[in-house]
């Protein structure tokens, strides 16, 4: 029985001895042994299940094919088992079937990935279970995996209203079946009773990443007849890898090929010492078998090899001093096996871990040369031949050194096959393009001097930040990066109008990037009284921001202290959730209303009003804020779909005013769609956010327009973009976002559906989890073509720097993947982070992308 996203305090703390009394008492009474399951990342459940079935280390990619499980073709428990003749049947997540999809002779799925679903998908997993346990000798081995504990996690966290009522119906189900596993026993029918999690969840809900509660879990066995502890009285410890070779040893099966595990049966059953050496002899053969492959790694095979001959001659010497038992001999060749077994198994592994060396220099090497383009097609100057010359020489050796690394790397020619001579073609092909497009452009040194003091400043400070992704802690720890850097951002400019509005005097200009007072004729800088209110503005997004920081905890190392959100959830009255929420659904409104166009003010107030109930009774179904009296009962499928209904309203009233736009105003088409566009994106983020993240789009809003109003009338048009860069980033943590696969919000998918949709559940989760990067963009494209209309290629130049900052980040990152590849948490840090480094730059190109098609409509709408 496997109970997806049990953690291991749900069974063995204080609070799960309230959660689960019936187990517990089992587990008291003797009658069950608890052992604390380690397991690896990714902490996903495809990958679980082939550990706990092959007893193998999955690979990282299985968290994308978790969204799409395909037959599992490797050697399993289950595949030994139907060879040997047993009858199997199973019940839930049909994960299983889609990994063994012949293997079972009964069977029913549930969808694991709606994630709305606490009850039904237990409940057809559980209606079987009366049934299967009055026929137990018609099947030989069944398997039952809950998934509603899990579900309730994504949507609730582990510490939701749901949670214990949902622990307490698993706790009946295992007193239930456990009862008639002791009856079989006691009738010398032997039946043991396996309980476990695939995985744990963290404080947060998620699950996927390596920390503690997500990476233990409890193992419960019932129908042994013995419970080994440790000295300390605490549960014996195993790996999930060793599940498969205790239970095929259990089953009188071969152990798969494919296990890496060690055998734990002498933990919860008797055995004499014979046994237990015989088990160890049985297991370490069997993965030796398999580490003897390892053609690499010749000179570890020979001295394991000595090792494993040793201390099977000192088996053999046991065996036949039959009449001598002394426990110290025997306690010797266990622990040499244990050693042995551990040696093989971490150097299996290592050898497991397979690098496409030849693609990611590829992968590094195109995205140099976007770059490179992007760079140099900034400020073109005319350059000397002789230059352009050496441009062409130094990329030509680029090339060569990257066929020498192929080479090296793959130790054949590397024109040893078409393939590799159709890639070189292919490089020197963008290559000579490249170099075309560059040929008499320069990346003008002297134009970046121009830049003021404090440009270079927020330079440095995004480069030192893409310097400290070479970190792990760094990386796990980005939101305090990213916080420091804003909170100074905000303070720069808090001290330099308060410093302003104190010197100011009439008909003088201030400039932000000088201390200095200029005496101007044509400028000032709009009087004390506009100096003092945009201090407080930025006052308060002083304050906001230490407000803001405190809402998800994010992270690794403090992600466990309490926060705004927890608070929240655990209140029962649901007065602060509903309170943030209205707040922030006014707000938005209110800030639209404002935006409007005169003309269109009602019209939009009534669409925008509408959306917000529907936001407000959406969240209302799923019981996180104050129900209304005397509203029915819904599930949140209804006020989901008005939303959409009234979304589309709204797109076609903004048809009917684009074409309006383009008979008689032409020159604010652009603006009109920009403004359009990041509505669109507020709105449908605003239904996707948890309630109390809501409030997060207005404040980002409002930091934005502030900060561009400091901006604007200096000319600082290229620190806009980075300022911009910086908050998209600020607030995508503010929402409780990681590095870490377990901070995705897996619940905002399945607004609103009724079954499992991969493809619009995928553009939920993007839109869910890069919101505020995605709009700070937009806003940015907004202000600039709004404010500075008259430049044709503002939105181009403006885009340019974005994607090539965004694009800058990625490629470093990638080379410092590629040298790291073999550091300790490369899998569970590092790879991760590529993951979202990847997605928020295709999110950020295809937005990117889309701001560069309006203005393009624009300019054939209006020509300049």
């Amino acid at each position: 029985m496997v109970i997806d996203g049990l953690r291991w305090d749900f069974v063995a703390s204080p609070t799960g001895k309230a959660t689960m009394p019936l187990t517990n008492s089992l587990l008291r009474n003797s009658f069950g042994c608890l052992l604390r399951a380690k397991l690896q990342s990714p902490t996903v459940t495809m990958p679980r299940i082939k550990a706990m079935m092959t007893g193998t280390v999955p690979n990282f990619i299985d968290v994308v094919l978790n969204f799409g499980s395909k037959p599992l073709h490797s050697d399993s428990l289950l595949n030994q088992a139907k060879q040997h003749g047993h009858r199997l049947i199973f019940y839930g997540d049909d994960t299983w079937l889609s990994l063994f999809p012949d293997i079972f002779d009964r069977h029913e799925g549930t969808s694991s990935f709606f994630v709305t679903d606490f009850t039904e998908v237990d409940n057809n997993v559980t209606r079987h279970i009366k049934h299967e346990l009055n026929n137990m000798n018609d099947w030989t081995v069944m398997i039952l995996h809950y998934l509603g504990l899990d579900h309730i996690g994504h949507v609730e966290g582990p510490f939701g209203a749901s949670i214990k009522p949902k622990l307490l119906e698993m706790d009946e189900i295992v007193a239930r079946i456990a009862q008639r596993v002791q009856d079989r026993n006691n009738d010398r029918v032997r039946t043991l009773f396996v309980v476990c999690g695939d995985h744990g969840m963290k404080d947060s809900g998620g699950h996927g990443g390596s920390t503690p509660e997500e990476t233990t879990v409890p193992f419960i066995t019932i129908g042994g007849n013995r419970c080994l502890r440790q000295k300390n009285g605490e549960s014996v410890e195993i790996e999930q890898l060793d599940i498969t070779a205790t239970l095929s040893v259990i089953l009188g099966l071969p152990i798969p090929s494919t296990n890496l595990g060690s055998i734990f049966l002498d933990s919860i059953y008797n055995l004499d010492d014979a046994k237990r050496l015989y088990f160890l002899y049985y297991n370490s053969k069997q993965v030796f078998s398999r580490f003897q492959k390892l053609g690499d790694h010749k000179l570890q095979i020979e001295d394991i090899y000595r090792k494993y001959l040793d201390v099977v001659k000192l088996h053999a010497t046991w065996l036949n001093a039959s009449g001598i038992q002394n426990k110290m001999v025997v306690e010797n060749i266990i622990s040499s096996y244990n050693s042995i077994l551990k040696e093989m198994k971490n150097a299996i592994i290592g050898s497991i871990i397979k690098y496409d060396f030849r693609s990611m220099i590829v992968a590094i090497f195109f995205l140099c040369q976007i770059l490179t383009v992007l760079c140099f097609g900034r400020t073109a100057v005319e350059t000397k031949h002789k230059k352009s010359t050496l441009f062409l020489f130094i990329q030509f050796s680029l090339c060569l050194g990257i066929c020498y690394l192929y080479s090296s790397e793959i130790t054949i020619s590397f024109y040893s096959n078409v393939f590799n001579a159709l890639l070189f073609i292919v490089i020197i092909g963008i290559l000579y393009i490249n170099c075309d497009l560059c040929i008499n452009s320069k990346l003008s040194l002297t134009e970046l001097t121009k830049k003021s003091k404090i440009y270079g400043v927020f330079q440095i400070g995004t480069v030192l930040h893409i310097a400290s992704l070479a970190g792990s802690s760094f990386i796990e720890e980005e939101h305090q990066t990213w916080y420091f850097f804003w909170a100074s951002t905000i303070a720069y400019f808090f001290y330099r109008y308060s410093v302003g509005s104190m010197l100011h005097t009439p008909h003088h200009y201030c400039n932000l990037t000088s201390i200095k007072v200029q005496t101007g004729v044509g400028g000032n800088c709009g009087g004390t009284t506009r100096y003092v209110r945009l201090c407080v503005k930025l006052l308060l997004l002083l304050i906001g921001h230490r407000v803001l920081r405190k809402l998800n905890s994010t992270g690794d190392k403090w992600a466990h202290l309490p926060d705004i959100a927890r608070w929240l959830k655990e209140d029962s009255s649901k007065i602060g959730t509903t309170l943030i929420l209205l707040a922030a659904l006014i707000f938005l409104i209110w800030i639209a209303y404002e935006c409007e166009d005169k003309r269109y003010k009602r019209h939009s107030l009534f669409l925008n009003t509408t959306v917000g109930a529907c936001i407000y009774f959406r969240h209302m179904s799923n019981n996180a804020v104050v129900k209304i009296p005397f509203y029915p009962l819904s599930s949140g499928i209804y006020e989901v779909r008005i939303f959409w209904g009234v979304m589309i309203l709204y797109l076609l009233s903004y048809g009917y005013r684009t074409k309006l736009i383009i008979k008689c105003h032409k020159r604010h088409f652009a603006s009109t769609m920009l403004f359009f566009i990041a509505n669109i994106w507020v709105t449908v983020s605003a239904m996707l956010h948890q309630p109390y993240n809501v409030i997060l789009l207005p404040m980002q809003i409002v930091a934005s327009s502030t900060l561009d109003i400091a901006l604007r009338e200096n000319d600082l048009l290229d620190l806009g973009i980075l300022v911009h860069y910086w908050l998209g980033n600020v607030f995508y943590f503010y929402q409780g976002n990681s590095n870490s696969l377990a901070s995705v919000d897996v619940a905002a998918g399945y607004v609103g559906l009724r079954s499992y949709m991969p493809f619009v559940t995928g553009i939920y989760l993007i839109v869910n989890t890069y919101s505020a990067p995605v709009l700070a963009y937009f806003l940015l494209v907004y202000y600039r073509q709004r404010y500075q209309s008259n430049r044709k290629d503002i939105i181009a130049h403006t885009s340019k720097i974005y994607i090539a900052w965004r694009l800058l980040t990625v490629t470093v990152y990638m080379i410092i993947v590629t040298s790291q590849r073999h550091h300790l948490f490369v899998w569970s840090v590092f790879s991760p982070k590529l993951l979202y480094e990847a997605m928020y730059s295709a999110i950020m190109c295809c937005s990117t992308l889309l701001a560069l098609i309006v203005i393009t409509v624009q300019s054939v709408v209006v020509p300049y």
